[in-house]
């Protein structure tokens, strides 16, 4: 096979892992309603930061990629270093290439956006083995944006305490406030204390934290 045509399966590959999630009608990528338990049980790596730097491009095997730097202010799960970089499947946007050709691999819909400047708490899988790519737990779930002391996701934090139970002994005043909110901002300096001590005390395996019965 020729090194294009490798090229072409290799991406063609990763786009069909990364897509297998799920593909809503129009294409556009949907995941199954996350909430915090789910964010705290799959992420391997739980960070706060500011996003200093965002490129993107093609890997040695020819998928394209946006790479996001972020300058770590609170390290919560996984992460040690001042800062972290990632690389999310698909360009930021379609590209021209130097043959005249407009490559068409963005970032899927429904993807997380990024942008130098902003601030997120970001819960990230662990990164694909083949391609070294990793994004967010439930994609928009998994990043919640941060300002003006609020944190918030992609879906107004619909399902962030839904249908969740947590051992109320454990929480102060303001994160049995945090725990009660149905929809919308939560205060990012609560949030990010309720993760440290879930993360520290095991409360996802030791039954603290977990899914209503229904």
């Amino acid at each position: 096979m020729s090194p294009k045509k490798l090229r072409a399966a290799a991406c063609a590959l990763a786009s069909a892992a990364l897509l297998s999630l799920a593909s809503a009608p129009g294409h556009a990528t949907t995941v199954q309603p996350m909430s915090i338990v789910d964010l705290l049980d799959n992420a391997q790596t739980i960070v706060a930061g500011h996003v200093t730097k965002v490129t993107d491009g093609f890997d040695a095997k020819g998928i394209p990629y946006t790479e996001v730097t972020l300058n770590v202010s609170d390290s919560i799960r996984g992460q040690k270093g001042a800062s972290y970089t990632f690389r999310q499947f698909g360009l930021a946007a379609p590209r021209t290439m130097p043959d005249g050709r407009v490559h068409l691999g963005a970032r899927p819909a429904g993807w997380p956006t990024w942008r130098a400047g902003e601030s997120a708490i970001v819960f990230l899988y662990p990164k694909a083995k083949y391609t070294g790519l990793q994004t967010t737990v439930g994609l928009g779930y998994g990043k919640l944006s941060t300002g003006n002391g609020a944190a918030l996701n992609a879906h107004d934090n619909a399902t962030l305490f839904r249908n969740v139970t947590v051992n109320r002994v454990l929480l102060d005043s303001a994160e049995q406030q945090m725990v009660d909110t149905k929809q919308g901002p939560v205060n990012e300096a609560t949030l990010r204390k309720f993760l440290h001590r879930a993360v520290d005390g095991n409360w996802v395996k030791n039954g603290s934290i977990g899914h209503a019965k229904r």
